[in-house]
């Protein structure tokens, strides 16, 4: 809700510092997953938001919430409904980070999109309560929204009642068509009959909403209208919320929601590789003809009958250069992120280097990727090759692109993958010195 705040109010940012702090633990006995991902995040008691809201700032998640709206417009008689009331807040807002609501689409409605995403989200947050201004779908009857939906199917419905309103003779008279800003004189949107529209208290709800009476702050979201960044703030977003995951027992785990379940199962699905790297990289390395003998108490010596005993194991220090050129876009950034973790778990030691028409960083990967890569020039594959050139300590050389750029003229100094999206593959089957090793559609 707007909330217009008196201006010799001075409010207690220690004391709401305090509540929020409790809030968070209070979480943690009540509601652990949520309370593991706040956790994750960066907390700021400010006067920049009028209630509470979700902020991405570029590089990560900070949870805001206005002092006087978290101890005042929150305060209830009892304390326990206080507490439960405030953690009701909270997790509305944890539940927009869950879905990934903060990434818009450009193409959307910002505030029917933010009406969708807050009823998807509003349905989860029970037992806990919410304030008023909070809407749910039965604030909606004439549009039969089912519970559980997704965030699309509540936009269309939406959307629908939008144009509704706007065609009608009283929205006519408004000029501006939906965004409850009246001019002088003029009824405003809350205050007008919407009969004609055929849903007269859906119509009054979206009414209320988009005269500003929104309860969270969704100021803080990305517009969409920077596709890259918001692929990689996207990215990001999932790790904490698989860090939280992992630091949430499998019993507690096990009593959250089929719809967060659903959610983090898509992230982990998505965070899969595509290949069989074990087994890619058993056939890559057997034909090195490198190996090594470690000590292992899980075998026994077959020599002596005693422990340790040995294990051959193979070289598999490898090399993998991106392409970081223009012709790569951030989802195929992805993918090969995905697919270096995949080699990495398999028991390879890697080494990254990002080139597009030259090497910008080398880095040994250690089971994060960078928040960002260098490049997004034109595409050059030699500079990889002369470097390695000067190195000679790698068993493999795998190249992650697409392909598109003239082949190289200096060979490797050891076997080598080219590993392309299979829609590039035929115009890579080319390229020399190595197989090309296609990579699967995410669909």
């Amino acid at each position: 809700m707007s909330v217009k705040r008196k201006e010799d109010s001075v409010p207690c940012l220690g004391e709401a510092e305090e509540e929020l702090a409790r809030t968070g633990f209070d979480l943690l006995l009540k509601e652990p997953f949520y309370a593991h991902l706040l956790g994750t995040m960066p907390r700021e008691v400010t006067l920049k938001t009028e209630t509470a809201g979700i902020l991405w700032n570029g590089n990560q998640v900070v949870v805001q919430v206005n002092p006087d709206f978290f101890l005042n417009d929150l305060k209830r008689r009892s304390p326990i409904q206080t507490d439960k009331l405030r953690m009701g807040v909270i997790k509305h807002l944890l539940l927009h980070v869950v879905f990934r609501h903060l990434f818009r689409l450009a193409d959307r409605n910002e505030r029917i999109y933010d009406l969708a995403a807050d009823l998807v989200v509003n349905q989860l947050v029970a037992p806990l309560p919410l304030p008023d201004g909070f809407l749910c779908p039965d604030d909606f009857p004439e549009l039969d929204l089912a519970p559980d939906q997704t965030l699309d199917h509540y936009y269309e419905k939406l959307m629908e009642l939008l144009k509704k309103m706007e065609k009608s003779d009283d929205a006519s008279e408004s000029g501006e068509g939906g965004n409850g800003q009246d001019g002088e004189g003029k009824e405003s949107w809350e205050e007008r009959d919407w009969t004609k529209t055929g849903a007269p208290k859906s119509a009054s709800s979206l009414a209320r909403h988009l005269g500003n009476s929104q309860a969270d702050d969704h100021g803080g979201w990305s517009d969409g209208k920077d596709q890259i960044n918001d692929n990689m703030g996207r990215y990001s977003v999932e790790s904490t919320i698989l860090t939280a995951k992992d630091r949430t027992s499998a019993r507690e785990w096990g009593s959250l929601p089929a719809q967060i379940l659903a959610q983090l199962s898509e992230i982990l699905e998505d965070r899969q590789p595509k290949l069989d790297w074990k087994r890619a990289l058993r056939i890559f390395c057997a034909a090195t003809g490198k190996t090594r003998i470690r000590h292992t108490v899980k075998r026994v010596s077959k020599r002596f009958g005693t422990r340790p005993g040995v294990k051959i194991q193979r070289f598999q220090r490898l090399l993998i250069a991106i392409d970081t050129s223009g012709s790569v876009d951030d989802q195929m950034l992805e993918e090969f992120f995905t697919e270096i973790h995949g080699i990495w778990q398999a028991g390879a030691s890697v080494t990254i280097v990002e080139c597009d028409a030259e090497i910008h960083r080398r880095y040994d990967y250690n089971g994060k990727p960078p928040k960002t890569v260098e490049g997004r020039g034109g595409t050059e594959f030699e500079p990889v090759f002369l470097w390695m050139q000067e190195q000679r300590r790698f068993d493999g050389l795998l190249y992650l692109t697409d392909g598109y750029a003239p082949p190289p003229t200096t060979p490797p100094s050891c076997r080598m993958l080219w590993v392309v999206p299979e829609e590039y593959a035929v115009d890579a089957a080319e390229l020399p010195f190595g197989k090309v090793l296609e990579l699967p559609n995410s669909v």
